[in-house]
């Protein structure tokens, strides 16, 4: 992806989002390196609930189920073994210190940002 040793190691997220897609051009390549990003620095399982939902039950993330640019869904697993899938979107990790939430929160704001 870039020639960083750990693009976590950067605390400013717009400055990760700009390393990320250093060598993208277009839409689609952009997309792509997201996608590159997110299989490289999430680490599964991970504990989670579903975001802006304050009832929400914690459940287990496990891994990905599919990762295309627009649309990255993950395989869940809820207390019982209960086994479903989520957008990655919707995914709030426990451990709001944890490099998946900063993994997660960088990929929510590439989105619903216009990056050129």
């Amino acid at each position: 992806m870039t020639e960083y040793e750990n693009i976590l190691d950067e605390l400013d997220q717009d400055k990760r989002i700009e390393i990320t897609l250093t060598y993208a051009y277009g839409e689609d390549e952009m997309q792509t390196a997201f996608c590159c990003y997110l299989e490289d620095y999430i680490k599964f399982p991970f504990e989670a609930k579903i975001r802006k939902d304050r009832k929400s039950k914690k459940f287990r993330v496990l891994r990905f189920t599919s990762i295309v640019p627009h649309r990255v869904v993950c395989e869940i697993e809820f207390e019982g073994g209960i086994k479903s899938r989520m957008p990655l979107t919707e995914i709030e990790p426990l451990d709001r210190e944890s490099s998946n939430n900063i993994v997660i929160n960088d990929y929510l704001k590439f989105i619903n940002e216009d990056y050129e």
